[in-house]
């Protein structure tokens, strides 16, 4: 889930960069064009407010993904807190009844490795940059 979550992002990003740049490109086309009166102003004008279309719903998209995240690491913290719940009710469990259960295993304790390391990862500096850009 964290990988697709991962290619999400650099696809926004990407996108982002991309709209930037053929903003820049149509205000750079309509000045030129307009010296030269070779494309009608209207036309440009009409891509100039699909690019703001195409540019909002980015925008809308990327809080979608902000959002994702958000539920993501509380599904990680939440699997972690009841992760770590069960291993206190097992060694309660194991000093009532005066039993003895072998640590974990190497594959158990990379998962909870990977789990921590998970719920402990900062937010990704794209999600933060485009907060600051709106």
């Amino acid at each position: 889930m964290e990988a697709t979550v991962e290619k999400l992002e650099a696809m926004f990003l990407k996108s982002e960069t991309d709209l930037e740049y053929i903003e820049k490109r149509l205000k750079l086309d309509l000045i030129n064009n307009a010296a030269e009166n070779k494309c009608p102003t209207k036309n440009l004008a009409m891509m100039m407010d699909t690019l703001k279309d195409v540019k909002r719903k980015h925008l809308l998209l990327c809080a979608e993904v902000k959002e994702i995240t958000a539920m993501q690491k509380e599904s990680m913290s939440s699997i972690q807190n009841h992760l770590n719940r069960a291993m206190e009710l097992s060694l309660q469990l194991q000093q009532t009844a005066h039993v003895q259960i072998e640590p974990l295993n190497k594959s158990e304790q990379e998962a909870a490795a990977l789990i921590n390391s998970a719920v402990n990862q900062t937010t990704p500096e794209w999600l933060t940059q485009s907060v600051k850009d709106e």
